[in-house]
């Protein structure tokens, strides 16, 4: 009903398939769709998502919200990690990652999804004394330039995994790898200023993963 507020997964599902005018890559400007792994079919680069709003996420554990979904035609288990205040968490962390509780998807335990708020190391490259008046300015003014990992250390089958990743509404992908390799691997940089896909009434923001495979 009008005017009651949406559950995590539900809004930006909805968020997600209503965006546009979001940063584009090389590849979305000429049009067509990303190479998919062997098995998948082709993904066009603007994914739709079909069934989120029939079948709302379910808190998993504190923030953590999973359930499945549909993109492109593709059925995918989404994973959503809502960071209450999350100004106020990145400004305590210093720069450092912020991490998100355990979960487990299709089978796959202990899994995390890790935000790094400084993806263009800005702050890498400054002179010490500059770095804390730098990251005050990223969080507060922007642009804020972060990256999304998943972090899938405990894997002992089924390590090849296919997957995008959201931030608010915008999303990238899909991404192929086998974290037999590395336990980490991700996005680096999503383009856009992550400041501008915090929700302004709650201070919160929703990240996600939407992971191919049933």
């Amino acid at each position: 009903p009008p005017g009651l507020p949406l559950p995590p997964g539900v809004a930006l599902a909805m968020a997600a398939s209503l965006a546009t005018g979001s940063p584009r890559s090389d590849a979305e400007a000429k049009g067509g769709s990303i190479p998919s792994p062997p098995g998948l079919d082709p993904v066009e680069l603007h994914p739709k998502v079909e069934s989120a709003l029939a079948m709302p996420l379910t808190e998993v554990s504190p923030g953590i919200f999973l359930g499945p979904t549909r993109v492109a035609g593709q059925h995918c288990t989404r994973v959503e990690w809502c960071i209450e205040s999350v100004h106020a968490k990145l400004q305590a962390s210093n720069g450092r990652p912020l991490v998100s509780p355990p979960f487990a998807a299709r089978g796959l335990p202990n899994l995390r999804l890790m935000v790094l708020p400084d993806a263009r190391e800005v702050l890498k490259n400054a002179r010490i004394h500059e770095r804390k008046g730098l990251y005050t300015a990223m969080l507060t003014k922007g642009p804020l330039n972060g990256a999304l990992k998943l972090k899938a250390d405990c894997l002992h089958r089924d390590t090849v995994l296919s997957f995008f990743l959201t931030v608010g509404s915008v999303r990238r992908g899909p991404l192929t790898y086998d974290f037999a390799k590395c336990a980490i691997n991700g996005c680096d940089d999503f383009d856009a200023d992550w400041l501008k896909q915090v929700d302004e009434a709650s201070g919160n923001l929703c990240v996600g993963i939407e992971i191919f495979g049933e």
